[in-house]
């Protein structure tokens, strides 16, 4: 039957087309090529990335212009969005399609298969600038013109610095790649020994993490539409990366370091004329890019995600019941229930019932009162939703399916209903409103300083929490670099000992570390310690142990153990007390 087949022009044809056509597939995404299959699948997750949100933005575009004609009136161009988001995100999705096309020819030895990746991955960071920063500046304009959608004062440098770090962090990794390649043999394989147990332990962290949280919380998601839990757990991306960072550096640094020191290859870097700072620069480098990467989280996304995080939990869990329950209760992400909030020189107290995770969204079940001049309520509101119209002139509050308590001079109250209410004679905003509620643990360096510059006549113990966080946002990032200082001396052997004591000591090092900074932290955040030394201390006291024991290695003697040093220390004072 095969011989019957294979006699057949037509079936032949096939057989060779698909033979070829598989040749073909296995040259292009080189198979055996583990570094050239990992650039492309990174360069085809990219484009369908920015595709992705390309979309969602066509898509908003599309029902907002619809949402205005239903009504059968003409459609404004300035009441559109703005359609350069939208273009701009287009261009990043052409370009990164050329970089994944570019990395398709990335195959064999030699310059061109170098000159191939860096071009691809230059293409490929210029195009995550174009979707990202015009569409992000566009969508802030009204904020660093003034005219922020919460009504709040926004930090202009603060603002500017976000976005001046997170361009340093996207064109840092082309730059990176042109430096590896221009880096000795020896220096590249340190820095290849350091990267495989550093993406391993990377990615089976997060792993763990996943299935340990889906475990605990996976439940809420139930009958509910995967996409929430999608968003749940890609919502917490940077912050995890952030929480694993430094044990992962620490981990990565001690195998490479112990692995070298095993195989005497250290010994024969050393022989060959290089010390040990030098040989050690590569690995400092990269805990520097990593402290800089979590800096980059650590400015806004971690500390929102872990708020948003609890919202969505949150909204998760009621939607749950209410489908459980047999009723439609839809679940809003609130940041928080229940607010109250004292404007003194109008004298009007505002109740928010829920609290929007967004100050510019609108709030859910809100009383207004009014007082007199004898603190006696003389109206009152009751409203399902209120929102602030940032750009109606004057600003207005919007109130939906309100009540309208009116009190005459006995105090006996009329009430009126209304679907709808347009208040503008309130001067009070969104930030002004719910600005107190916020959480510092939530904030990144733009809300804290917005905080900070808008309660400053607040005393200091209030003020303690945000001005604590304002410092840690800069001194979290930077214990990628300092665990890193302390694995390189303790993974370093050069005697015939095993290398369990210098892991034991790095991993008593890093719990130490973790103690001391939740103590100094609380005593920041309750204005026992000054702000930057609770946000600080951490960093400085291991970074000295770290460069001690580098100092050790860097003069070729071993590192003295715990017992030796305190025998050395009493032994000198029992000789002391023995001479007097």
């Amino acid at each position: 039957m095969i011989n019957v087949l294979t006699r057949n022009r037509v079936t032949r044809l096939a057989i060779d087309f698909s033979k070829t056509l598989r040749d073909w597939i296995s040259k292009i995404i080189g198979a055996s090529d583990k570094g050239a299959l990992a650039l492309k699948l990174s360069m085809a997750f990219l484009v369908v990335g920015l595709a992705m949100v390309f979309y969602g933005t066509l898509v908003d575009y599309r029902n907002a212009a619809a949402e205005l004609t239903s009504e059968g009136t003409t459609v404004a161009l300035q009441e559109l969005p703005s359609v350069f988001p939208m273009i701009w995100q287009g261009v990043g999705v052409f370009l990164a399609l050329v970089a994944f096309l570019i990395s398709l020819f990335v195959r064999g030895v030699g310059s061109s298969r170098e000159n191939f990746i860096v071009l691809s991955i230059w293409i490929a960071a210029v195009a995550g600038l174009v979707a990202w920063l015009p569409a992000d500046v566009i969508e802030t304009q009204q904020a660093l013109s003034g005219k922020a959608l919460a009504g709040e004062t926004p930090s202009i440098p603060a603002y500017l610095g976000q976005l001046f770090l997170v361009i340093i962090v996207i064109l840092s990794i082309p730059v990176a790649a042109m430096c590896y390649f221009r880096l000795t043999l020896m220096d590249r394989y340190v820095v290849h020994s350091f990267l495989s147990p550093f993406f391993f332990c990377l990615f089976s962290f997060i792993a763990i993490w996943v299935i340990a949280d889906f475990t605990d919380n996976g439940s809420a998601f139930t009958g509910l539409p995967i996409s929430i839990m999608i968003t749940f757990y890609r919502v917490q991306v940077p912050s995890v990366i952030l929480f694993v960072m430094p044990i992962v550096v620490l981990l990565s640094g001690l195998f490479a370091l112990s692995k070298m020191s095993r195989s005497n290859e250290l010994i024969s870097m050393i022989g060959a004329g290089r010390s040990v700072l030098r040989i050690l620069l590569p690995l400092l480098i990269v805990g520097a890019y990593s402290s800089l990467i979590c800096l980059a989280f650590k400015y806004e996304w971690a500390p929102a995600s872990v708020g948003y995080k609890d919202a969505i939990m949150d909204a998760a869990k009621k939607e749950s019941w209410a489908r459980k329950h047999g009723k439609e209760v839809k679940g809003d992400i609130w940041a928080k229930h229940g607010w109250m909030h004292v404007n003194e020189i109008d004298r009007r107290t505002w109740f928010v019932g829920h609290v929007p995770f967004k100050l510019s969204d609108e709030m859910a079940d809100v009383i207004v009162i009014q007082l007199d001049g004898e603190d006696q309520p003389r109206r009152i509101w009751k409203a399902k939703r209120a929102k602030w119209v940032w750009n109606a002139q004057p600003p207005q509050w919007v109130l939906s399916d309100v009540q309208i308590y009116r009190y005459d001079e006995n105090h006996i109250p009329r009430i009126r209903s209304q679907e709808e209410l347009i208040v503008e004679d309130w001067h009070e905003t969104p930030w002004m409103v719910l600005s107190s509620s916020q959480d510092p643990e939530h904030l990144g360096i733009p809300g804290l300083t917005m905080y900070l510059n808008a309660n400053q006549e607040m005393d200091d113990r209030q003020l303690a929490p945000f001005r604590t966080n304002w410092w840690y946002v800069f001194a979290e990032p930077l214990s990628c670099f300092v665990m890193l200082l302390v694995a390189a001396p303790l993974g370093i052997v050069y005697s015939r000992r095993g290398v369990m004591g210098g892991v034991t000591a790095a991993i008593v090092i890093f719990a130490l570390m973790y103690v001391m900074r939740g103590t100094l932290l609380a005593m920041g955040h309750g204005d026992r310690v000054p702000p930057f030394l609770a946000a600080w201390m951490t960093n400085i006291t291991v970074g000295v142990i770290g460069c001690g024991l580098l100092w050790f290695r860097a003069q070729n003697r071993e590192i003295p153990k715990l017992k030796t040093l305190f025998s050395g220390l009493f032994g000198k004072g029992k000789a002391k007390r023995a001479t007097a």
